[in-house]
């Protein structure tokens, strides 16, 4: 009895050579640029949800791997977003204190 599992979720390079190697056969096609970039930011949501669950270095690693995907799929310039990030970094501080703000009140 043939069994399927659909996963309709954007997989690393040599998945389907592995899937092969399995004796397995897949259906596939290769996204345009515009379900790319939906595509890569679903992988995002799924590897921090990992992460979440896992907390270990292989999960933190796919965060960043996807994100540098993410930065050239939407041609963003990763140096310009580094400097974005110390400069907020400077302006607002970073999470070193691990204040947690519970409330404001205005007067």
């Amino acid at each position: 009895m043939k069994k399927e599992i659909t996963y309709n979720k954007l997989v690393r390079d040599n998945i389907l050579e592995i899937i092969e190697k399995n004796n397995q056969k897949s259906n596939y096609h290769i996204a345009t640029n515009e379900e790319y970039k939906v595509k890569l930011l679903e992988k995002l949501q799924e590897e921090v949800q990992e992460f979440i669950l896992e907390k270990n270095k292989e999960e933190l690693a796919d965060i960043l791997e996807v994100i540098d995907y993410i930065i050239s799929a939407f041609e963003l310039d990763k140096k310009d977003i580094l400097e974005t990030k110390e400069n907020k970094n400077k302006k607002r501080g970073g999470f070193n204190k691990k204040i947690i703000l519970e409330s404001v009140f205005e007067f």
